[in-house]
């Protein structure tokens, strides 16, 4: 007599409704989470960075140690040896954010748009008024020029969700060949090692690269440190501030 044996499975129906439940929990979980993110405003997100790092530096966190900027990243030297941390301060020309790096919020955006885009915007917000019937939206002003102590207007250009903010001065940048000059600013919160950087800075259109030839940085106490080093060329990353410029400049 020979036993037969028998498998218990489920219908194959079954198994694809629970799969399908699967994934649209998943996708629920991870629209309200954006949604729970996009609902905090920037003086929340500044708050949520500031206690961040109460532990210490988070990756991208800039800091100027003898004239020369630094940036907290990952350490390629790390498992050589158990003495070796995961971040360290590297260099700037050594730096690569990593993924979570590259995010909008942690890189920033632009705050700055150009002529084109504005009008595109005016058109479709136009567009959108004569559907429902309402009257256009009043086109938000962009930002102004603000002048400093020194006499240099300023133009703010790119900001991130830590409350960092890039400035670059008001009028062209000067362009000879494949580089670009201009004078740049950018501002700290008070989690910050610094309260500001002013660097004269060029940008290599051609092979994506930048570097400082001049720099100045005033501190949280009002002490401040000027350099006139020229620091190695150091990659331009993709959607970072320096990318836009390019975008904006290098034609």
């Amino acid at each position: 007599m020979t036993a037969t044996r028998t498998t218990s499975r489920a219908p194959s129906w079954l198994r694809g409704s629970l799969c399908t439940l699967i994934i649209l929990f998943l996708t629920f979980s991870l629209l309200c989470c954006s949604t729970a993110k996009k609902s905090e405003g920037p003086e929340q997100l500044m708050l949520d960075a500031a206690d961040a790092r109460k532990t210490g530096p988070l990756p991208g966190d800039v800091r100027v140690i003898n004239g020369v900027e630094w940036v907290y990243g990952r350490n390629v030297k790390y498992m050589d040896s158990a003495a070796q941390p995961l971040y360290v301060w590297l260099p700037r020309e050594y730096y690569t954010p990593s993924t979570s790096d590259t995010m909008p919020g942690r890189v920033g955006y632009p705050t700055k748009k150009t002529k084109e885009t504005l009008a595109l915007e005016e058109r479709l917000a136009k567009l959108e008024a004569q559907m429902r019937g309402a009257p256009p939206p009043k086109t938000p002003q962009p930002d102004q020029p603000v002048k400093d102590a020194t006499g240099k207007t300023w133009t703010r250009y790119f900001r991130n969700d830590d409350g960092v903010e890039w400035f670059m001065e008001e009028g062209k940048p000067g362009v000879s060949g494949n580089t670009m000059t201009l004078w740049r600013k950018r501002t700290f919160p008070t989690w910050a090692f610094q309260k500001e950087i002013v660097t004269l800075d060029e940008l290599n259109c051609r092979q994506a690269r930048y570097r400082t030839r001049e720099l100045r940085v005033t501190n949280w106490d009002g002490s401040s440190q000027t350099s006139d080093k020229v620091t190695p060329w150091a990659p331009v990353f993709s959607n970072s501030p320096e990318d836009y410029l390019m975008k904006e400049w290098c034609k």
